[in-house]
């Protein structure tokens, strides 16, 4: 079902409202590389958050400015206040430079870094278990992010902590359904799919990824993006359930807190 950036907060909200007082809300947000996944699952929390707080989030999820030029981070005091939704990114799962060393191929992991093995699927899986544990205690659950700068995970500055019932996860793989990731994906409530059309997205990723300096020769950019991230897109498509809603995203920018203005 193809649904708008601000009735999927209405329905999120709902789905929150029906929730036992002792359950948390799971939201996976996928898409391929460059569909604008993450430029919307933080300013979404934030809109869920205004609107079941009526008023907006004392620290918000989504940057004005993020440190890493046209990649979207969250803000590293979400949630710390009194917010009810936090968003957390895939990427901290990521395997870092250090471990992929040791991998059999350490030149492909290095290479194919996004595809689903160079994740950390057991300590993903093992972080959603614990979400879906009764709210019984004060318990905090630690989780991992993705440091641009460093280019490694780094631990968050916030945990997810019990008044945080509503839980997005944006990711590649969040909606995969192979290759062990099926566990993850059944932990989920609702699931949301962001598509965007190739060409698109392809200028996204070669842009971010050069303005980011992750390949500083436009050309080897441009080679790299399609041997790898266009890669990775087609094996999130191939490789995904059938999401509840699906986002188009059609412009260079779509996702901001514009898109949820009405609300």
């Amino acid at each position: 079902m193809e649904i708008a950036p601000a009735e999927l907060a209405k329905k999120i909200v709902e789905a929150y409202k029906l929730l036992p007082k002792d359950k948390r809300l799971l939201v996976a947000i996928a898409g391929p590389p460059g569909s604008g996944k993450s430029t919307l699952a933080y300013p979404l929390t934030d809109a869920l958050n205004a609107i079941i707080l009526h008023h907006a989030p004392m620290n918000p999820s989504s940057l004005v400015q993020p440190e890493s030029s046209d990649i979207a981070e969250p803000s590293k005091a979400q949630g710390s206040n009194d917010e009810v939704a936090i968003c957390v990114g895939l990427d901290g799962w990521h395997y870092s430079r250090k471990d992929m060393d040791g991998f059999d191929d350490p030149k492909e992991a290095h290479w194919r870094r996004g595809a689903a093995f160079t994740f950390n699927l057991k300590s993903y899986s093992a972080f959603l278990k614990s979400l879906r544990e009764p709210l019984t205690s004060s318990k905090a659950i630690e989780f991992p992010t993705f440091d641009h700068a460093v280019k490694d995970p780094t631990p968050s500055d916030v945990p997810v902590l019990p008044q945080h019932r509503i839980v997005l996860i944006e990711g590649l793989h969040c909606l995969r359904n192979t290759d062990g990731w099926e566990e993850t994906v059944n932990q989920f409530d609702l699931r949301i799919f962001v598509e965007v059309d190739r060409t698109e997205a392809r200028n996204r990723i070669v842009k971010r990824n050069f303005q980011a300096g992750i390949i500083t020769d436009y050309k080897a950019c441009e080679e790299r993006v399609d041997a790898v991230d266009m890669m990775n897109g087609e094996e999130v498509r191939k490789y995904r359930i059938q999401p509840d809603y699906i986002i188009t995203s059609i412009e260079d920018h779509p996702f901001s807190k514009e898109a949820f203005s009405e609300l």
